[in-house]
This record gives C-alpha cells, sequence and structure tokens, in this order.
C-alpha cells in the first residue's frame, strides 16, 4: 500500500480521535468509581465494580492513580480555614488549617499534623511550623487540632480515638497523600508526638517530638515493651539540654525533666536499632526549640513502608490494633485503664513499682507478623478477631499462599485481587497509595475466609 500526504494527514487526525475515546473510557471508570463512593448499597457498588472490569481501558495497576483523579473533593482555597470534626462520643474538634498556594484539589499534597503545646491553640501553632519549615511550608497542607485530648499512655489515663477520627476526616475533606502523612509536636504535643508514633505507627511517614518525650509509667521499663512499633517509621527527637525542670519549674525534676527522659529514650531508641534520630539544643530549655531544616526537612519528604515484612505492634486497645497489612477487630480481657489495678499480690522480693509493670503488660495487646516468601505467619495477644491484607508486592498473587495464626495454617490456597474489596476498603479508610486488594479475616475458634466486598468491619470504639 502507497502512504500518500492524503494518507499521513487522515492517519494524523485519526490519533488523535482513537485517544480521545481511550480518554473517554477512562472518564467513565472515573465516573463509576465516584459513584461508588457516593452510595453505601452493596448491589449498587457491585454493579459499578463489574462494569469498571468490563470496560476495555480498565487495568488494575491504574487503579491507585484513578482513585486519585476521581473528583472526590471538593475545592478549597489557599490560605487559612478550619475544619469542625465530629469525634467519637457525640463531641467536636476545631481543626486549624493552612493550605498551601496553587492548592487544587486535582493532586494529592503531603500532610503535616501539627499538634500545639498545653494552653495553645491550632492556628497559632501554624505560625511555628511556618518558621521551622520556611518556604517548604508551601509543599504542605498543615492540620492543626486546637485543645486536643491527650493520648499519654500513663495508668490514670484512658486511651481515646479522637485523633484517628481526625485524621479520617482530612483526608476525606482533603486530597491526601496517605503515604506522605507526618505527625508534629511542641511540649504537650511532643509527648501526644510519641503515642501517635507508637500507637499508630502505619499512618504516618516520619514523626517530630519537639520539646517533649515519651512519658510512661515506669519510663525505660515499659519502653521496650511499645518501642519497637516504630520500626519502620523514622523519627526526630529535639528538645533543649536545660529542659530539667518538673511540675514546679523552679525545681529540678529528679529524672532530669524532658531533657533527662530524651537522652535516655535516645539511649533505648539506639540499643533497640530504631530509626530515631536526635537533636539537643546546648543553649535552651523549654521554649524555642527548633530542629535544625537539614535534619528536618529530609524527614518530611519520606514515603511511609507500605508493607514491611516484620510488623510488630503493642497497644492497649482494640482501635489501636492496626499495624499495616495487620488489623484487630476483638478484643478478650481486661485493658490497661479499662479498671482500677486493684490490690495487686507481690512476688517475693519484688518491687511495688514492678508488680505494676508486670500488671500493665499481661493487659497489653500486640499483633506480630512475618511474611517469608508465600508464608504468613500471625501472632496475637488480646486480639480474637483479626483481618489479615494483602497488598501489591507481599506475595506472588500466581502461587498459592500459606497463612499460620499462632502457629495454625488457616489458609492455604492462592488468593485474587478483588477490586470490589480494593474500593471498599479505600472508601472506608480514604487511603488511596496503600491498596488492599485482598483479606484474610480470622476469628479464633473459626478459622479464616476471604474478605468480600460485602465483609462487615466494626466501628471506631467510642471512648472518651
Amino acid at each position: 500500500m502507497r502512504i500518500t500526504t492524503t494518507t499521513r494527514v487522515l492517519a494524523g487526525l485519526l490519533v488523535p480521535l482513537l485517544n480521545g475515546f481511550a480518554r473517554a473510557d477512562e472518564r467513565t471508570i472515573l465516573a463509576d468509581i465516584k459513584a461508588f463512593f457516593e452510595t453505601a448499597d452493596f448491589d449498587r457498588r457491585d454493579q459499578l465494580v463489574q462494569r469498571i472490569q468490563a470496560d476495555p481501558t480498565y487495568n488494575r495497576a491504574k487503579v491507585g492513580k484513578w482513585l486519585h483523579r476521581a473528583k472526590l473533593f471538593g475545592k478549597r482555597k489557599p490560605g487559612r480555614d478550619e475544619l469542625r470534626v465530629e469525634l467519637p462520643g457525640g463531641k467536636t474538634r476545631t481543626v486549624a488549617l493552612r493550605i498551601p498556594p496553587r492548592y487544587t484539589s486535582t493532586r494529592a499534597y503531603p500532610l503535616i499534623y501539627a499538634l500545639h503545646g498545653s494552653g495553645g491553640n491550632g492556628a497559632n501553632f501554624i505560625r511555628y511550623v511556618e518558621f521551622i519549615l520556611g518556604e517548604a511550608v508551601n509543599k504542605y497542607v498543615v492540620a492543626a487540632p486546637s485543645q486536643y485530648a491527650p493520648t499519654f499512655t500513663d495508668t490514670a489515663g484512658r486511651p481515646n480515638a479522637e485523633h484517628p477520627a481526625v485524621l479520617l476526616a482530612l483526608k476525606k475533606h482533603l486530597h491526601v497523600n496517605s503515604d506522605r502523612v507526618y505527625v508534629l509536636g511542641y511540649s504537650l504535643g511532643g509527648h501526644a508526638t510519641w503515642n501517635l508514633a507508637v500507637l499508630h505507627a502505619d499512618q504516618f511517614a516520619a514523626a517530630v517530638p519537639i520539646a517533649g518525650s515519651f512519658a510512661l509509667v515506669g519510663a525505660d521499663k515499659l519502653w521496650d515493651a511499645v518501642l519497637p512499633n516504630v520500626t519502620h517509621l523514622p523519627m526526630l527527637m529535639a528538645w533543649g539540654a536545660h529542659d530539667t525542670g518538673g511540675a514546679d519549674p523552679a525545681a529540678e525534676s529528679p529524672g532530669g525533666g524532658v531533657a533527662g527522659l530524651n537522652r535516655l529514650l535516645a539511649e533505648h531508641a539506639a540499643r533497640l536499632g530504631l530509626p530515631v534520630t536526635t537533636f539537643e539544643d546546648p543553649e535552651k530549655g523549654h521554649g524555642d526549640i527548633y530542629p535544625p531544616r537539614p535534619q528536618l526537612l529530609p524527614l518530611l519528604r519520606k514515603k511511609r513502608e507500605q508493607h514491611p515484612r516484620q510488623v510488630q505492634h503493642t497497644f492497649r486497645h482494640t482501635y489501636q490494633a492496626q499495624a499495616y497489612w495487620l488489623e484487630g477487630h476483638a478484643w478478650k480481657g481486661s485493658h490497661w485503664g479499662s479498671a482500677h489495678h486493684g490490690n495487686i499480690e507481690l512476688r517475693p522480693n519484688e518491687d511495688p513499682q514492678d508488680a505494676l509493670l508486670r500488671v500493665i503488660r499481661s493487659k497489653l495487646g500486640q499483633l506480630r507478623g512475618t511474611i517469608d516468601g508465600q508464608t504468613i505467619d500471625v501472632r496475637r495477644k488480646k486480639i480474637t478477631e483479626l483481618t489479615i491484607w494483602i497488598g501489591d508486592g507481599m506475595i506472588d498473587w500466581d502461587e498459592p499462599v500459606t497463612v499460620k495464626v499462632s502457629a495454625n495454617t488457616v489458609f492455604a490456597d492462592k488468593l485474587e485481587p478483588d477490586l470490589f474489596v480494593c474500593l471498599t476498603q479505600a472508601a472506608r479508610t480514604y487511603d488511596f497509595d496503600r491498596l488492599r486488594w485482598a483479606g484474610l479475616r480470622f476469628k479464633s475458634g473459626y478459622g479464616a475466609d476471604p474478605v468480600t466486598g460485602r465483609t462487615a468491619f466494626p466501628p471506631p470504639a467510642e471512648l472518651p
């Protein structure tokens, strides 16, 4: 066939038309994904999934990008704003927002979750974040809740599900890159940052506690039980060398205050091989601590590790039982903080505080998991029902997978990536970057069954 100039012209006109048809098909998929998020009806969702998969343009590798392009977020103007979030228990929390210049809802932004100090508020603390980041702050959405509930894990305090609820609300209202969420706090916010890092490590790419520490009852005697939670979470601790005061600012704390506690904490982190770096300002006390930008900015460019081959997570309550590809749903036994410990019977020659810590350890839940080739091994404590999530890169989908829970094989077969499961979990978590393509729901005494788009999940615990 002789190719003439006319043929070339026609071909040049036809290619854009064909590309236009491809884009039109993709727009249909984007519209169906949006419709999926707008309905909770299982049959309607099932119809949408089947239509998406039947589309000749469907490509499983593009689902994450399509979720980000499906116009699921409303417009917001750059500058200062706020969001009121409904919390478990009927309360609300006001979150101050800093929306970066040229913000558009069509792309995902990294998020800094910023926690003010005692007596502060979110709007004022955003100014501190602006100062320590400089021009780099314009690359981030900054969200700072005001008068948030502390997350201290001492024996008197009770856990609360406030921060997970706020983080989920932020992801629903703002287009967030879930692989780049960072938590940063000062003083009281530094303590809260440590607690969020330990109890919700899989939600963050990095954590920056400033002028605060990880204040547990028994401190170093209990740290080793929970610090392995941050094995995959880079952290930067910053404090002043003269931050040695206790409750009375005029008196030095017997433990050396924040400075003394953080030095000891850094030693423990180093001994455990954790990704924790430190900055101690030799001239400062509790105020005016500014993490150096050469340390801070590279940390705020890191991405979350999605599916680590080894997971160890220790926690207080069911809603904290989430660790990368493990999620607990039901608890057996008492919680730390759920009731008074009562009279603790001392063992021979046992120190009373050691006895208290022994009782606390017995009330902690734990999830541990290892991926070794096509074998997934899960261990649990206190948790009687859980889901083992499977994402790309964890296994070879073409080969059978063996799943063991507490040394018992509960599944030995192939798993198939399921778009219905993937979209259902994306709509539940608004995490479009770590997609869950399959799951196994394990229940003690009943074994494990594959998760479907209709599998029910318990609501978050409503704690005060």
